[in-house]
Order: structure tokens, then C-alpha cells, then sequence
């Protein structure tokens, strides 16, 4: 039994009408002759999320997070992950030069928000999933539980399943 496996994945999630789809890559790290423990991944992808006004958002989501579990042929685990680029660009709050003269990304939020009210919080999740393994490739069925707002609107949908196909080395 090896203590590490390397992955490279595809994955998909849906609540209705949105979505995340992303590629990634894993380290999945385990004392040797233990199947407990952890992993860390990053992916890079586009989602498509409707607001609480029905106005649906597309966005490229970098995510990073961890997996905590039962790692071998088959696993389960439970994770929590956060938006990397919202976290590393979330600073548009505080330019007063381009929010008080009401300049927003898209004539949406013009003609709909407030400029003084912001409440754009990193994105985040936690979830659980549990997956199977045949040889090198890897199915994980997988529910994560979204905070997703942009700019002045809140995401109507929080739970989302999904799917991921990966290789395992």
C-alpha cells in the first residue's frame, strides 16, 4: 500500500438550472499501512448560479480545499473548500473611486442595487462524498453545501450533487 496517490479529475455538480464543472488536481496523503487520511486539491472551472431575482451569473471559479476520511478503494470523506480567486481578489469593496460613482460590472446591478451595500463574501463549501475505485480510475458521487454571492445578490441555491471522474497514480 503506497502512502500517496496523485489524481487529476473532471468533475460536475447541478442544483436545477446551475452548475459547476472544473478540472482538477489532488494529493491524497495516508500514513503507510493506514487508509485514514487527508487530501488536498485544487481545480479550476466555470459555474453558472442563479440569484434570488432569477438573474442567473457565470463565473470561472479557482477552488482549493481539503478532504478528511476513509481513503482506499473504496472511500469516504467529508471536505470544506474556498473560492481561491475571490479570496485573493476580494477587494473591490473598498475602491471608493469605482463604487460610489455606481460603475458596476454589468447594467443589472446598475439598475438594480444599491452601490453602498456590499455583501460579496469569499465563496465557500463543505460537503461529504464517497467514491469507488477500479485500477487507476476513480467515481466519486459528491453533495457540497455552497456560499456563493457575488456583488450585491445572494445565490438561491446552496446544495449542490455532482459527479467526478479521475485518475489515480
Amino acid at each position: 500500500m503506497k502512502s500517496n496517490d496523485y489524481i487529476i479529475s473532471i468533475k460536475h455538480a447541478t442544483n436545477d438550472s446551475d452548475y459547476y464543472s472544473s478540472v482538477g488536481v489532488e494529493v491524497i496523503h495516508r500514513k503507510l499501512n493506514s487508509y485514514l487520511g487527508f487530501s488536498v486539491n485544487s481545480s479550476i472551472g466555470y459555474a453558472r448560479v442563479t440569484d434570488t431575482f432569477d438573474y442567473q451569473h457565470g463565473f470561472i471559479a479557482w477552488e482549493g480545499g481539503i478532504k478528511i476520511g476513509y481513503f482506499s478503494n473504496f472511500s469516504l470523506y467529508a471536505e470544506f473548500g474556498v473560492d481561491l480567486l475571490e479570496l485573493a481578489f476580494n477587494d473591490r469593496s473598498d475602491d471608493d473611486y469605482s463604487y460610489n460613482d455606481k460603475r458596476y460590472n454589468t447594467d443589472f446591478e446598475n439598475d438594480n442595487f444599491d452601490h453602498h451595500y456590499n455583501d460579496n463574501d469569499s465563496d465557500g463549501y463543505i460537503g461529504i462524498g464517497s467514491s469507488m475505485m477500479i485500477e487507476q480510475i476513480k467515481v466519486t458521487a459528491f453533495v457540497r453545501f455552497r456560499e456563493i454571492s457575488g456583488y450585491n445578490w445572494q445565490a438561491k441555491n446552496y446544495a449542490f450533487s455532482g459527479i467526478e471522474l479521475a485518475v489515480v497514480f
